[in-house]
């Protein structure tokens, strides 16, 4: 968990422990509220132990909009990064679906070799993206078309 994430948890607990004061409420009176018990409801407003379903027991019996806890914008930054084979094939994936549904590429049937070359994509690969032009096929996209030891694809019409 990141620093912003950890903050982010102690505001939401403080909110709802100073929501909690103003309506005069103890800990067992909002875990008899809630379900909740005293001892998750302690952690929660000391930041820990925060589920989405808690969260949104806790805004009902508190009477608080969930949109008060946000109105910052929050950092999109993943706390990591996707491994290379995960970026290749999202990467193949957007160049693909461009091929497919922005282009005439599919027009006139093509090979796998044809989009290998069209995509500057490794010979060594030809397995895989059959499977892949497969899936568009699957999906009514593309047909195929067997020919011999090969198969060609193309939009349907």
């Amino acid at each position: 968990m990141t620093d912003e994430d950890k903050d982010l948890l102690e505001l939401i607990g403080l909110r709802f422990r100073a929501k909690r004061n103003d309506l005069y409420y103890s800990l067992r009176d909002v875990s008899n509220l809630t379900g909740i018990s005293t001892g998750t409801l302690n952690g929660i407003e000391k930041g820990k132990d925060l589920t989405l379903t808690n969260f949104l027991v806790l805004c009902r019996s508190l009477e608080i909009q969930p949109k008060v806890f946000f109105q910052r914008d929050i950092d999109f930054t993943p706390p990591y990064s996707l491994p290379p084979d995960a970026q290749e094939r999202i990467s193949i994936s957007k160049k693909l679906d461009d091929l497919v549904y922005d282009s005439d590429f599919f027009q006139r049937p093509r090979r796998v070799s044809e989009v290998l070359k069209k995509l500057q994509i490794d010979k060594n690969q030809s397995n895989k993206f059959s499977v892949y032009l497969t899936s568009y096929c699957e999906e009514g996209a593309l047909s195929c078309e067997q020919h011999g030891n090969y198969k060609t694809y193309h939009k349907k019409k």
